[in-house]
């Protein structure tokens, strides 16, 4: 099963994609990203994915040159070429090959660079997180908005790798103010006296299409949720943790700074029974939104 990659509409495997050296994605992180899942063949949550990234192109000031259908066919044809079943597809979208390796928009003449990667999903809805709470802070809004989904990602890694470097599996860091934001790549809901918080856009997060989802099927689900300024007191004391993502859906954070927040009877780590009460029926929702949602605009993008 090899992992595809589509360059500006030309298929081949990922080991044999290239681009031009002087791609400013490459040398600059001059670029913005998505990344999609399919269930049973059908992109989970495609036209959410398509606007933010429209939005994270109009945030750094890159025209896009290429239509929602046409993207979506080239996923369509990159998928069918894949044959994996249901994908993890990424797609990329550079400022293009400039005229010299100079950060000056001057420089940047040429079209963008469409990319799109596929490869076999692995789903970690229910996996067990391990949080850190670290030293490195968020980018500032003023500086960089997480709101962008951008190719620059260095924050996150360094972000990740002090998390891993104290035993956890994840990170989530506070911005300067002090206040909660997000994970690596992930956002977070915290249950405060039987309350679902989550931090609001305005602290410097990702609006995670996972997150919208989840702001509107809790209310469904018969619970509480609101988007509130939360702090490291609020997260040490919270009742339940886990995480967002499109890759995760739910992950119960099963331990936060080395401790576990909920033993099971053996007195290892388990997820809070709240959240292991939601994973299934958030799983139900989302299958509901592709068949009433999803698939009938999926179809209408191909034609």
């Amino acid at each position: 099963m090899a992992n595809l990659c589509n360059i500006d509409g030309h298929i081949s495997s990922e080991a044999d994609a290239r681009i031009p050296v002087l791609d400013r994605g490459f040398l600059f992180g001059d670029s913005i990203y998505e990344v999609v899942r399919t269930h049973d063949g059908v992109p989970l949550f495609w036209a959410e994915h398509w606007q933010r990234l429209q939005a994270s192109a109009a945030s750094i000031a890159m025209a896009l040159d290429l239509s929602e259908a046409t993207m979506a066919n080239r996923v369509k044809e990159t998928l069918t070429a894949a044959a994996h079943g249901d994908s993890y597809v990424r797609i990329v979208v550079t400022r293009g090959a400039g005229d010299a390796p100079n950060i000056d928009l001057a420089y940047a003449n040429s079209a963008p660079c469409w990319v799109i990667m596929v490869r076999p999903l692995a789903l970690a809805t229910g996996k067990p997180v391990h949080l850190a709470l670290v030293d490195r802070l968020r980018n500032d809004r003023r500086a960089l908005d997480p709101a962008s989904k951008s190719g620059n990602y260095l924050n996150n890694v360094l972000a990740l790798a002090e998390a891993k470097a104290l035993g956890a599996t994840d990170c989530v860091m506070l911005n300067a103010d002090g206040s909660v934001t997000e994970a690596s790549t992930s956002n977070v809901f915290a249950r405060i006296d039987g309350v679902w918080c989550t931090p609001p856009l305005t602290a410097g997060i990702l609006a995670g299409i996972t997150r919208s989802s989840l702001l509107k099927f809790l209310p469904q689900a018969g619970e509480r949720i609101e988007e509130r300024t939360l702090n490291k007191a609020d997260l040490l004391a919270a009742e339940e943790l886990f995480l967002s993502s499109t890759l995760r859906d739910i992950g119960p954070v099963t331990q936060l700074n080395g401790r576990v927040l909920h033993p099971d009877a053996e007195g290892k780590p388990a997820a809070g029974p709240s959240t292991a009460q939601l994973i299934p029926t958030f799983g139900e929702y989302l299958t509901k939104w592709r068949l009433e949602r999803d698939a009938p605009h999926w179809r209408g993008l191909l034609g």
